[in-house]
């Protein structure tokens, strides 16, 4: 390369150097501004419009349909399932025959004891009235021989008993003689104490002891026919076979559920109240009280309180309550669905907190609770708005804050929003 070239290279690199310079000079002179950033893009957020609230304040609690009865149907004796006619999701009315043991031996053991029952019965009779007529006679006979058994004895043994002293018997033929007269007499008193007893009937206390004998057996006699008829598995009440849980043929021990059976023609609805609610208002103080289903939002089905718990489920804090429900005609309700419970008269509306979704509220710092209020008309932004949180139920918070009717709360993304941030209403379904 030639000299010419390198001092051209040279003369071309100096002058871009002092082209950059000037460049960086004017840009960043006191006299020039610097280029604003582009404004930010509005944010899409979900929102709520929060509702007016008439004085006596109607809150909307999320329900669930229950069965009025519901239970597990067992026997109460062990045993062979021979009949089975149970089949699920069949009605059934009350006193329908739904399962049956083979009841073969529970009969042989109410016949003994039926058995065991007549003899005793009879044996306590004859004490009662004593011994017949010809048995009377027979014992007097007897006694009459025993006596003169005995007579002839005593008779026996007193002439041996000279002869003896006499020295014309042993010792061992007076004995023998002795012994004899011993035996009829002992004959005697004992025929003797027979005949009196058949004459007067048994004593008082063997009636007694016969007489508690018997209730012995009665009672073995019921238990017997209880058992006999628990063989037999029926409809306390009328309702529809939801569940079964064994076979035909199969043996099942006692105590063992067989079917479940639910009450649907009585219905209940249970709402879980806050603590809060309880405490303010009473746990029966909910005035007018309706049912909405979904299916038709339109119609409202009256509700009649039944009960509340006294104690709070331990997870959520919360006071189960339950409302009756008269079957509608329009829809078809079962239980497990959900509905929705709208209570009104819970006092006034500045005293009832707001319901809103759990994830609409979000903490700055420490335990400090806010919501954000969509704030302007034309161009919306974002404005942190401090709240106390009652309590959580499910997806939903308990708050109360500066917040009135017609104002609107973003319902999600709350953590990722800052404060003046444009926003957009979200056009798609809201919660």
């Amino acid at each position: 390369m030639g000299l010419l070239s390198k001092k051209r290279i040279a003369g071309l690199f100096v002058t871009a150097v002092l082209a950059a310079g000037v460049y960086f000079f004017t840009a960043s002179g006191p006299g020039q501004e610097k280029t604003p950033p582009p404004p930010a893009a509005a944010r899409p957020v979900k929102y709520m419009t929060i509702a007016r609230r008439e004085s006596g304040g109607e809150r909307i609690f999320p329900g669930k349909i229950v069965a009025s009865q519901k239970v597990n149907l067992s026997f109460r004796v062990s045993g062979q399932v021979i009949e089975l006619p149970s089949v699920k999701g069949v009605f059934v009315e009350k006193g329908t025959l739904l399962a049956r043991l083979d009841p073969r031996d529970f009969r042989v053991q109410l016949a003994n004891a039926q058995s065991d029952l007549g003899n005793a019965k009879a044996q306590l009779s004859a004490m009662k009235a004593g011994a017949r007529k010809e048995e009377v006679a027979m014992l007097s006979a007897k006694t009459e021989s025993a006596r003169a058994q005995m007579t002839d004895a005593m008779t026996t043994m007193e002439r041996v008993e000279k002869l003896y002293k006499a020295g014309g018997f042993s010792r061992a033929e007076y004995d023998k003689a002795r012994t004899s007269y011993q035996v009829a007499r002992s004959a005697y008193q004992s025929a003797t104490q027979e005949l009196a007893k058949a004459r007067s009937g048994a004593r008082t206390e063997d009636v007694s002891a016969m007489e508690f004998t018997i209730q012995g057996i009665e009672g073995r006699v019921t238990a017997a026919e209880n058992a006999l008829r628990d063989t037999e598995l029926r409809a306390p009440f009328s309702g529809v076979i939801i569940d079964r849980y064994v076979d035909n043929n199969q043996s099942i021990q006692k105590d063992q559920s067989i079917v479940s059976l639910q009450d649907l023609q009585s219905l209940e609805v249970s709402i879980s109240v806050s603590e809060r609610l309880v405490a303010m208002t009473g746990k029966t103080d909910y005035g007018p009280v309706s049912a909405r289903f979904s299916a038709i939002p339109e119609k409202r089905f009256p509700l009649v309180y039944k009960e509340a718990s006294a104690s709070a489920d331990p997870q959520t804090q919360t006071y189960p309550v339950t409302f009756s429900l008269e079957k509608p005609e329009e829809i078809t309700v079962l239980p497990g669905m959900t509905v929705d419970v709208i209570v009104s008269g819970l006092g006034h509306s500045a005293d009832i907190p707001l319901e809103v979704p759990s994830e609409a509220v979000f903490a700055k710092e420490g335990t400090e609770h806010y919501v954000w209020k969509i704030v302007g008309s034309d161009s919306l932004t974002v404005s942190a708005v401090p709240v106390s949180v009652g309590g959580f139920r499910e997806d939903m918070a308990e708050i109360r804050g500066d917040l009135g009717p017609g104002d609107r709360i973003v319902t999600a993304g709350a953590s990722f929003l800052l404060e003046g941030d444009p926003v957009t209403l979200y056009t798609g379904p809201r919660r």
